[in-house]
C-alpha cells in the first residue's frame, strides 16, 4: 500500500485523533486513493464523517471550521456543489483535503469503492472494518442507458453551438462526448466506478486507451471539431450497438437516426 507524503499523513492522523472528540461524530473514514490503498504524493485526502441526524444543520454551517481542525490554516475553503454538507480545503503548501459529512439517517457504507476506517464509535457503522476496493475489476457488462441518451443529446447540440460560431463551447463539447465514450467503455468492462476521479488507466483495456488517445486533436477550427466528433461518434455507435446486443439494452435507434440526420442537414457530413 502506498502512503502519499508526510503532509497528507499528518492530516489523516489529526482526523483520527481530533474528530472523535466531538461526540456528534459517529465515524470517520477515508475514500479515494487513501481508501483504495493507491495513495501517492499527488493524492487528495478525502475525509468523510457520519454525524447524528440532529447535528447535521450545525455541520452545514460550520464544516469549514471542522476542516481547519485537521488541516490547520487554509488558503481556500469552499463548498462542493451537490454535496449536502462539506467542501474542499487547500492548505498554504497546497495539500488538498475534502471533508464530506453524512447524516446517520442517509449513511450508506457501500456508497464508495474502497474505504479505510479511522474511527467507528460503536463499531456498528463499519462492522467489518476497512472495505477493500473493487475498482477496476472486470465484471459483467451492463447497459448505461443514461450515458447513451446523454451522448446523443450533447451531440445534437453541436448544431447550435457551431451555428452560433461558439467555437470554444464546441471545443469543450468534444471533451463531454469523450467522457460519455469513457463511461460506455467502463460499461463494456463491467466496471462500476465510484471513486478515484483522477485515476483512469487501470479501469480501461489497452485497446480502449489506444482508441481514446487517437481522438484527433481539436482546437477551435470547425473542421477539426467536426473531425473529432465524427471519430468519437463512430466509436460510440460501434461499441454501443454491440453492447446493446450483448446486454439486451434499449438502443435508441430513432433518437440516434434523428440526431445524425440533424447533423447531416446542417453540416453536410456523415458521422457513420
Amino acid at each position: 500500500m502506498t502512503s502519499g507524503d508526510h503532509r497528507q499523513q499528518q492530516v489523516i492522523e489529526r482526523a483520527r485523533a481530533v474528530l472523535p472528540e466531538d461526540e456528534r461524530i459517529l465515524a470517520v473514514y477515508l475514500i479515494g486513493s487513501y481508501g483504495t490503498g493507491e495513495a501517492d504524493r499527488f493524492s487528495d485526502v478525502d475525509v468523510h464523517c457520519v454525524v447524528t441526524d440532529d447535528a447535521i444543520d450545525w455541520f452545514v454551517e460550520n464544516w469549514a471550521d471542522v476542516l481547519r481542525r485537521i488541516t490547520g490554516p487554509t488558503v481556500l475553503a469552499d463548498r462542493i456543489p451537490g454535496i449536502v454538507c462539506g467542501g474542499l480545503g487547500i492548505t498554504p503548501d497546497w495539500v488538498h483535503v475534502d471533508l464530506i459529512i453524512h447524516p446517520l439517517g442517509s449513511f450508506d457504507r457501500f456508497q464508495y469503492d474502497g474505504v479505510r476506517v479511522l474511527f467507528d464509535r460503536d463499531g456498528t457503522l463499519f462492522p467489518d472494518g476497512d472495505q477493500p476496493s473493487q475498482g477496476g475489476r472486470v465484471g459483467t457488462p451492463y447497459w448505461p442507458e443514461q450515458t447513451v441518451n446523454l451522448f446523443f443529446y450533447f451531440l445534437g447540440n453541436l448544431v447550435t453551438v457551431l451555428g452560433r460560431d461558439e467555437r470554444i463551447v464546441a471545443n469543450q463539447g468534444v471533451g463531454v462526448l469523450r467522457d460519455q465514450l469513457i463511461a460506455l467503455m467502463l460499461a463494456e468492462r463491467g466496471v462500476r466506478r465510484t471513486s478515484g476521479a483522477k485515476r483512469l488507466n487501470a479501469l480501461l483495456s489497452d485497446e480502449q486507451r489506444a482508441v481514446l488517445e487517437a481522438i484527433p486533436p481539436t482546437g477551435t477550427d470547425p473542421a477539426d471539431i467536426l473531425a473529432a466528433n465524427q471519430y468519437i461518434v463512430r466509436e460510440f455507435i460501434r461499441r454501443g450497438t454491440t453492447l446493446a446486443n450483448q446486454t439486451g439494452g434499449p438502443w435508441p435507434a430513432e433518437f440516434v437516426d434523428a440526431t445524425l440526420a440533424h447533423l447531416h442537414d446542417h453540416f453536410d457530413v456523415t458521422f457513420v
